[in-house]
């Protein structure tokens, strides 16, 4: 039987109309209504099981993710019960170093990588999203949707057993919601019911091993194990990490050929495959031990009317990159502003198409850098992995790939080389001082906005780009590393080499905190902002309306 945690206590009966209907209460879920309440909006979210599960799955946080986190309000608890990856190494089978990432800041105003223990995070989501008044129903399962003009009807009832099916008998209701989002996993039942098509990408499948430890005293120094491995040993690839939150220590062992799931599951199997690590049954506890089967794929459409998928309802890849649940977090962000300014009469529908066109290719790069990554770690044949070995060995370490960029959508055009590097990517946010205060960036207001590393001049901007800058309530950040009235103070240089890295002298940044377009002079500004209104408007954006979304708005015409 699944395990879950402690149930909540019981919730009330479902309202009939919402702005949002979420089904699916894990992390992607959970961030997806806990922003999208934050908006103001009214959010109703259906979980199939009773309680939420108490294993952990995901493990990896990137810097963007804490970025998300922070615009949420939960970033420094999440820090609190992560840990950061100080480094992280590929070892020969015999656990010669071949080669070591140091890992640092993530340019994001975050570590760039943390790993976590899922159930604790999960907690901090959960806190967060009830606070803002998400309406969250456990044990309740979805069995219909219709969707017309207007909005969509969701049909629910009691769910109960092992796999949490309709509860027989059990009397069914309705949500009645304007969008829905599907944020219920690989196998989406709401997938499923808008005929989404999933594409595999090609990566074989993969059963892995994976068993994490809960350790008897969290302070124990484990020598054969101080940080994260990577053991490229063709006979077993593994991964081996000392932190997996504050109590956790997780190991992966690809499974071979004609091995037994169940008989790799066995306990005692476990511990002698972990007997190498010095982890014995003195040292701490076997918390999970399952064989899980890692895929690549990409579903095709994520929109259907007024329904949208998300997280593993939309794609999934292998762990290689640790960008699973990163990307599905990153899906939360992307259709949150969205479907905002959507509810409010700011938007049209249109304006949701650019939610697929801009992250599907995203995240299918991202599964392709992951797939590659998982040939060069998992390698089985002896002469290549001998010399991918003395490749290592010599120091000829592969660099990193360049993080995708957006899709077309809401960015700015052009070639590839006249559009730079920053176009479609995360903004930067480091620290900064205004009046005395210091904090990073986004804690000053985290909307549509202009960065400056110079002053804009007022007669700059002509009437139609000063009414976009007003209707898009966009802040206008001059930094500098010199102090001046109303400059924000660039403490850390961070920004003054991120414009000198990049040739640019502003940007003008989007709700998600992705650079629309940039500006090699102040004085290109004007050009940047008419792109963008030419832009928004050719997506169905209008501007401000007299509507605001609330309970009842599923009817709303301008939705």
């Amino acid at each position: 039987m699944t395990p879950f945690s402690k149930a909540p206590d019981q919730t009330p009966t479902p309202r009939t109309d919402c702005d949002v209907a979420i089904v699916g209460y894990g992390p992607v879920g959970m961030i997806a209504a806990g922003l999208l309440a934050q908006r103001g909006l009214d959010v109703v979210v259906i979980e199939r099981w009773p309680q939420r599960y108490s294993l952990s799955r995901a493990g990896h946080l990137d810097s963007e993710t804490m970025r998300t986190f922070q615009k949420l309000g939960v970033a420094e608890e999440v820090e609190l019960v992560a840990r950061p990856m100080v480094e992280w190494s590929l070892t020969s089978a015999d656990m010669e170093t071949l080669a070591t990432v140091m890992l640092g800041k993530g340019g994001a105003g975050w570590k760039e990588s943390y790993l976590s223990y899922q159930p604790e995070i999960e907690t901090i989501f959960d806190a967060r999203v009830r606070a803002l008044g998400v309406e969250v129903h456990m044990g309740t399962v979805a069995t219909g949707l219709v969707q017309d003009d207007d909005g969509v009807t969701l049909t629910v009832v009691a769910s109960h057993g092992p796999e949490a099916e309709p509860q027989p008998g059990a009397e069914p209701r309705t949500v009645r919601a304007s969008y829905l989002i599907g944020a219920d996993g690989a196998r989406s039942w709401v997938r499923s019911r808008i005929g989404s098509e999933r594409r595999d990408l090609g990566f074989p499948a993969l059963d892995q091993l994976v068993i994490d430890i809960e350790h008897s005293d969290p302070d124990i120094h484990l020598t054969q194990l101080p940080e994260v491995y990577q053991v490229l040993d063709i006979n077993r690839p593994l991964l081996a990490g000392r932190w997996s939150g504050p109590r956790h220590s997780r190991f992966e062992f690809a499974l071979n050929e004609g091995e037994n799931r169940t008989e790799m599951m066995d306990e005692q199997r476990c511990w002698e495959l972990l007997k190498r690590w010095d982890i014995t049954p003195e040292v701490g506890r076997i918390e999970r031990r399952g064989v899980y089967t890692f895929e690549s794929s990409l579903a095709t459409p994520w929109r259907q009317g007024r329904v949208l998928l998300a997280g593993d309802a939309a794609h999934t890849m292998p762990p290689f990159m640790g960008q699973g649940m990163c990307s599905g977090i990153r899906d939360a962000l992307n259709l949150s502003w969205k479907l905002d300014a959507v509810l409010r009469g700011e938007a049209d529908q249109a304006l949701l198409d650019t939610y697929e066109s801009e992250r599907a290719p995203h995240v299918r790069r991202l599964t392709e850098i992951s797939m590659a990554f998982g040939d060069l770690v998992l390698m089985r044949d002896p002469e290549a992995a001998r010399q991918r070995d003395e490749m290592l060995r010599s120091g000829n370490v592969p660099t990193p790939p360049v993080f995708p960029r957006l899709g077309p959508g809401i960015v700015a055009r052009g070639p590839e080389e006249e559009l730079g590097r920053a176009v479609g990517r995360l903004s930067p946010q480091a620290r900064v001082a205004l009046d005395g205060r210091v904090d990073r960036l986004d804690e000053f207001g985290s909307g549509w906005r202009i960065v400056s590393r110079h002053a804009i001049p007022a007669e700059l901007l002509d009437d139609r780009q000063r009414d976009l800058v007003a209707r898009l309530h966009m802040d206008i950040v001059h930094v500098s590393r010199g102090p001046g009235p109303g400059y924000y103070v660039d403490l850390d240089a961070e920004y003054d080499r991120w414009f000198q890295d990049n040739g640019v002298r502003a940007f003008v940044q989007r709700p998600d905190g992705y650079v629309f377009g940039t500006a090699r002079s102040v004085t290109d500004l004007p050009a940047v902002l008419d792109e963008l209104a030419d832009v928004l408007a050719r997506h169905g954006w209008h501007g401000p309306a007299n509507t605001a979304p609330g309970a009842g708005s599923a009817g709303n015409p301008s939705a």
